[in-house]
């Protein structure tokens, strides 16, 4: 295909601010290729979303680019859908989960190449309170570790804030009582994960048989509630074995209700949203996304 003129690139200020010399590499990159580089910001949470569906209705670009981390992504995504414009991304986030989903390693030189002739694919979604995802939602623990982060520590620490939440979680009792209906069967677990890929919180592989392009989520149910039980989750999550625990339930989901315990923190794709009771179900639309080639 021919190489991609007009590229649009909306920017989180906030996020990676230690991986920012990658945009400014991608960006010299694509204006030696020849490419039209525009560049927005954006000024508070959800206004990606406004950016990126005006960009597409104004018919100026062939690629739309969330620049920033997963919540970013997710952000440019939700106003892209529907739209014919393609979405890629520039991972400047901690995790950047569905960069390593795609396979595209935070080098500017492979970026900046898939962003000018990388072939777009329809990517799967989920749907959380009527709002699309694209990699996992996590009930409980880690919505509880996402929601206790301090936002300039995390700027400070990256992936180090993360750890120290989590570790403060983890101490003041990591399980909960979480009641949820799957697809018309009563559940309950002590952590649940929803996931529309493989990987969760960076590298780590939770859903081997998992593809993004391919409709589908699959549910995690965790049962064990003792802080042993949560250590020995993690441990299985850096090994890759989790669907291998007998205390793990692993099912496919069409529609997921979450009753409570009402309060408890929800995170979708690495940023907070909100509480239970929420709804989740699988996406009836896909997702035009800019691949490696």
């Amino acid at each position: 295909m021919a190489l991609r003129r007009f590229i649009h690139i909306i920017l989180n200020p906030t996020a990676g601010r230690r991986n920012r010399r990658l945009l400014d590499d991608v960006v010299g990159r694509l204006r030696a290729a020849g490419a039209d580089v525009t560049i927005e910001l954006t000024e508070a949470a959800g206004h990606a979303t406004e950016l990126a569906r005006a960009a597409a209705r104004s018919g100026n670009a062939d690629v739309i680019v969330a620049a920033g981390g997963d919540g970013t992504i997710n952000e440019v995504a939700r106003g892209l859908l529907g739209q014919g414009v393609p979405l890629g991304i520039v991972p400047l986030g901690t995790a950047n989960v569905l960069a390593i989903e795609i396979g595209l390693p935070p080098r500017a030189e492979e970026v900046a190449s898939m962003l000018l002739g990388g072939p777009a694919e329809l990517i799967g979604t989920g749907l959380v309170q009527n709002e699309i995802f694209l990699m996992m939602i996590g009930i409980g623990f880690d919505g509880e570790i996402v929601h206790g982060i301090d936002p300039k520590l995390k700027r400070l620490w990256g992936k180090g804030a993360f750890i120290w939440s989590g570790l403060k979680t983890w101490m003041r009792g990591p399980a909960h009582d979480i009641r949820l209906v799957v697809d018309g069967r009563e559940k309950r677990a002590a952590w649940v994960i929803v996931t529309n890929g493989r990987h969760y919180a960076g590298p780590y592989v939770l859903a081997p048989e998992a593809n993004i392009t391919q409709p589908g989520l699959t549910l995690f149910l965790f049962r064990k509630p003792s802080r042993f039980a949560f250590a020995v989750y993690l441990a299985a999550l850096g090994l890759g074995v989790v669907p291998r625990l007998k205390s793990v339930e692993v099912l496919p989901a069409r529609h997921i209700d979450v009753l409570g315990p009402e309060g408890l923190a929800v995170e979708v794709d690495g940023d907070d949203r909100g509480f239970l009771p929420q709804t989740i179900e699988r996406g009836t639309q896909f997702l035009r996304m800019v691949v490696p080639g």
